[in-house]
């Protein structure tokens, strides 16, 4: 597989220069950070994991509170009524996630490092404006030195986020992602030593003997491509 090209505009190319910038800037701050600061930072993040729970358990409670009661009374009390508790419990929803997003993005109580998406509990990096393109190998060192791995997709709700942050750079459809066959023709492996369709029903497109690692397409697809092709990655690490 030849070498994937890389052309964006100057808009995009500002904004990964930016990104670039900002995680060259983190690297270089978690070489200067202290035994004290990596203290206060555990601490901190662990206040906001906290908050992150309390917030959703309290969201959680609130949709029960508001609309469980009304199923065993359905036949005592109206369809508007029906309509405006659970309209008051979607808002009171949308409150509390706004709260959450503002503790997970708090530049103090970061989840997640610099450059590095949180969702559901999870960081991820896209080296997308952030790294040069690398072969399977290399990207899966850069994430292993980064405390993660390359991304092992496990249900249809991480598939559909990772497949919408690819959207927002059509210009790069493919993403290295933790899979390979590499230990056994045929035998599609995750990264954390799970048969393919252990999680999920997949199947890796184009299979080969010289194409022993797969890489994340549009519409959930995964393909097999030569380790040594270059192309950008997805990271994937507990927050």
């Amino acid at each position: 597989m030849s070498k994937r090209a890389r052309e964006t505009d100057e808009e995009k190319g500002q904004g990964a220069s930016k990104r670039h910038v900002d995680m060259r800037n983190q690297e270089d701050d978690a070489e200067r950070e202290t035994p004290a600061d990596a203290g206060s930072r555990r601490t901190c993040r662990l206040v906001a994991v906290v908050v992150a729970t309390t917030v959703l358990v309290i969201g959680l409670s609130l949709c029960l509170v508001l609309y469980a009661p009304e199923v065993d009374q359905t036949s005592k009390t109206s369809e508007m009524q029906l309509k405006e508790r659970l309209q008051q419990c979607q808002k009171e929803h949308r409150d509390l996630s706004l709260m959450l997003r503002t503790v997970a993005q708090d530049s103090r109580c970061r989840l997640c490092p610099d450059g590095w998406l949180w969702w559901r509990s999870r960081c991820y990096f896209f080296s997308v404006g952030l790294q040069e393109d690398r072969q399977w190998n290399e990207s899966a060192e850069f994430c292993r030195k980064h405390n993660s791995s390359l991304a092992v997709i496990k249900d249809s709700a991480e598939m559909e986020f990772i497949q919408g942050v690819m959207r927002e750079f059509p210009q790069f459809p493919f993403l290295w992602v933790g899979l390979t066959d590499t230990e056994q023709e045929g035998q599609w492996l995750w990264w954390d030593g799970t048969d393919i369709q252990h999680y999920m029903q997949l199947t890796v497109e184009w299979d080969a003997d010289h194409r022993d690692c797969a890489d994340l397409r549009g519409g959930g697809s995964l393909f097999a491509a030569s380790c040594e092709a270059y192309g950008p990655w997805a990271c994937q690490r507990d927050s």
